[in-house]
């Protein structure tokens, strides 16, 4: 059973605005604070407390470890009903998947190699905390007005151990989130058979390489400053 939250309703200190999302482990709503600004509350459904409490624990900390504009800022840890939540800073903007959702909209390649950069950014950052997010794709990638990005829901990231969690997770991870933006430009001929993608893109020997060393296809890369030099690569060659 999962008590929603309308909107006008009040949670604690904070006046619910909206729903944003629901998943399997919770319930994601947009709020405003006692100073009208607006927050992020993360709320977990009781049915999913035994199971993923201890994730809830693991993106609390690692919120609270992060101290940059590229990721949202933890405000505050919540009981609600005596469930777990916790509130989050709002960053306005539009995640990846809905500019995906916009047939219309097409990726040029600079834009691509831009944001490529800005990812690579992050997950270093990230790398540098000894963390891997393991989840980097078009729905937690945000891009704000001015064109920065940034890296949302922390529910699958962990420390690196270099066993289970490696930091090549988050390459291809990089690797399959950049295919989805070379594809906006893809004109697909339905008379043809469907075939993979460093096959059908429009795209030059260099940026498939690059692709598939990202997704462990070819020799994979070893660590975020191979990354971070390729990519300076192909922007210069476009």
């Amino acid at each position: 059973m999962v008590n929603y939250y309308e909107q006008g309703e009040q949670i604690k200190d904070y006046s619910i605005l909206d729903i944003l999302g629901e998943g399997r482990y919770g319930i994601v709503y947009l709020a405003k604070n006692t100073k009208d600004e607006k927050c992020i509350i993360k709320l977990l459904k009781k049915d999913m407390l035994k199971k993923s409490k201890s994730k809830l624990f693991y993106e609390q900390e690692i919120l609270k470890s992060l101290n940059s504009p590229k990721f949202p800022q933890f405000i505050e840890y919540l009981e609600i009903d005596n469930l777990p939540a916790y509130v989050l800073e709002y960053i306005p903007g539009i995640v990846f998947e809905d500019l995906l959702a916009d047939d219309s909209y097409l990726f040029r390649k600079e834009q691509i190699f831009e944001i490529a950069i800005q990812l690579v950014e992050i997950i270093s950052i990230l790398q540098q905390n000894n963390i891997v997010h393991r989840d980097i794709r078009p729905p937690n990638v945000l891009i704000k007005e001015n064109q920065d990005i940034v890296l949302i829901d922390f529910g699958l990231a962990r420390y690196i151990d270099d066993k289970k969690y490696t930091k090549q997770v988050d390459y291809w991870y990089l690797g399959d989130f950049l295919i989805h933006l070379y594809y906006t430009s893809f004109y697909q001929d339905l008379e043809l058979e469907e075939r993979p993608w460093y096959e059908e893109l429009d795209i030059t020997e260099q940026e498939i390489l690059f692709l598939k060393k990202l997704m462990g296809i070819e020799d994979s890369y070893t660590n975020i400053e191979e990354i971070q030099s390729d990519i300076m690569k192909l922007k210069i060659q476009d």
